[in-house]
C-alpha cells in the first residue's frame, strides 16, 4: 500500500517536473530572454567545422561545390535541452534550404554525430516552405504554412488535421526578404507551437500524437545536402518559460485521505511518464519505477557508477537505468531522484500521523 502511494507521488512530481526550465549559463536579459550566441565564437556549438563557422558576426554554414554535404547536417547548442521555450533569431540564406530544429534528437545509427531529428521551423531560397512546421525524420510535414493544424492518431494511424487558415500562403511569403535578414519567432507551450517570421505568424500546430510528439530535446540549426548554399544566424536568444521549482515546493496530497482503489499502477506511472515525454525510454522508466530498494537507495544516494548495489540483478537495472542517458531519457534522472526523496518523506509523515491518531507510539 504505501509503495503504491510512494509510486503515485512519484508520478505526481515527476510529471510536474519534467517540464521545468533549468537555469542557462549565459546571462538573462531584462524581457527573460538570454543570448547564446556570442557573436565572434562558436563556444557551446557543435558542428562539423568545414562547414560552419563564425563570418560578420553570424554563425555561417556553407556548401560548395568542392566542399558539399552528403547529407543534412546540423550545427547543435550544447546548452540544456529545451522544453517549454520562445526562440527569438534573425537569419539569412542565399540559396538552398535550412530551419531551426527544436525539442530534437540525434538520429541513430552510423553517421557523423552531426544528424538531428525532430520538429523544424523552415526556411529556403524559395517561395513555399519558409514558416512550416516539419518534421526532420520524424512524421514530415506537419503544418504548412497559412494553416493552423493538429496532430493526431486514429486507429494507429497518424494524420495532420487542418483547422482553419490563419492566412494567404503568397502574402505571408511577400513579407519574406530575399538574401537578407528576417526575424524568426518560435514558441514552444506545451504541445502548441508557433512560429513567426518578421512579425507574421505562419503557422500555428498542436500536436496531439501521444505516441510521437515531444516535449523537450535539443536545439540545433540546420544545413541541408544540395546546390551549394550559404545561411547564416545571429542575435540568437532564447526565453525559458515556466518556473525553476524544487520537489519539496509541490503540494502534496494528504495521504491518509488517498483511496487506494484509484491509485496508478507503476505501468500506469510509466505511460504517463512516457506520453509527457514523447514517449521517450517507456521501458527505462519502468524498470526506474520497478526497482528493488538496494537499487532504488543507490540512485537516490549513490548515483556514481562505480557505486552500484550487490545484487546482479539491481546491477543490471541500474546499468539500464543509467543507460537511458543515450536514449534522450537524461532529463529526467534528477527530478524522480527528488520526487522518490520527497514520496519518502511524506510516507514517513503519514506512517507517523498514523500512529499519532492511533495512540502508537
Amino acid at each position: 500500500m504505501l509503495k503504491n502511494i510512494r509510486v503515485a507521488i512519484v508520478a505526481v512530481l515527476a510529471c510536474g517536473l519534467i517540464g521545468v526550465a533549468s537555469s542557462g549559463s549565459a546571462a538573462a536579459a531584462d524581457d527573460g530572454f538570454e543570448s547564446i550566441f556570442d557573436g565572434k565564437t562558436l563556444k557551446n556549438w557543435n558542428g562539423n567545422p568545414k562547414f560552419w563557422s563564425v563570418k560578420d558576426g553570424a554563425i555561417t554554414g556553407q556548401t560548395t561545390k568542392a566542399n558539399p554535404t552528403r547529407g543534412n547536417t546540423f550545427i547543435i547548442w550544447k546548452g540544456a535541452d529545451l522544453g517549454d521555450f520562445e526562440l527569438k533569431l534573425q537569419y539569412k540564406i542565399v540559396g538552398g534550404n535550412s530551419g531551426i530544429q527544436y525539442r530534437s534528437f540525434k538520429l541513430p545509427g552510423k553517421n557523423d554525430g552531426w544528424r538531428i531529428g525532430g520538429y523544424q521551423a523552415d526556411f529556403e531560397a524559395g517561395n513555399t516552405y519558409s514558416g512550416i512546421v516539419y518534421g526532420e525524420a520524424f512524421r514530415g510535414i506537419l503544418c504548412n504554412r497559412g494553416l493552423k493544424t493538429e496532430l493526431v492518431r486514429t486507429g494507429g494511424k497518424f494524420q495532420v488535421k487542418t483547422i482553419k487558415r490563419l492566412g494567404d500562403s503568397k502574402a505571408i511569403q511577400a513579407k519574406i526578404k530575399k538574401e537578407d535578414w528576417n526575424d524568426y519567432h518560435i514558441t514552444a507551450k506545451g504541445f502548441h507551437l508557433v512560429h513567426r517570421i518578421n512579425g507574421v505568424v505562419t503557422a500555428d500546430c498542436t500536436d496531439n500524437d501521444a505516441k510521437q510528439r515531444r516535449a523537450t530535446g535539443l536545439l540545433a540549426l540546420q544545413l541541408h545536402a544540395g546546390p551549394p548554399m550559404t545561411v547564416q544566424f545571429r542575435k540568437i536568444r532564447v526565453k525559458r518559460l515556466g518556473k525553476k521549482v524544487s520537489a519539496r515546493q509541490l503540494s502534496l496530497p494528504d495521504l491518509p485521505q488517498v483511496s487506494f482503489s484509484d491509485l496508478p499502477s507503476p505501468n500506469e506511472v510509466a505511460d504517463r511518464v512516457a506520453e509527457e515525454t514523447g514517449g521517450v525510454a517507456t521501458e527505462a522508466v519502468r524498470a526506474f519505477l520497478g526497482l528493488p530498494g538496494d537499487v532504488r537507495d543507490a540512485v537516490v544516494s549513490t548515483p556514481e557508477k562505480r557505486k552500484l548495489p550487490p545484487t546482479s540483478e539491481g546491477g543490471k537495472l541500474i546499468r539500464k537505468v543509467r543507460s537511458t542517458r543515450a536514449r534522450g531519457l537524461r532529463f529526467l534522472a534528477t527530478p524522480l531522484r527528488s520526487a522518490i526523496v520527497a514520496a519518502e518523506e511524506a510516507v514517513e509523515t503519514a506512517k507517523k500521523k498514523d500512529r499519532v491518531d492511533r495512540g502508537r507510539p
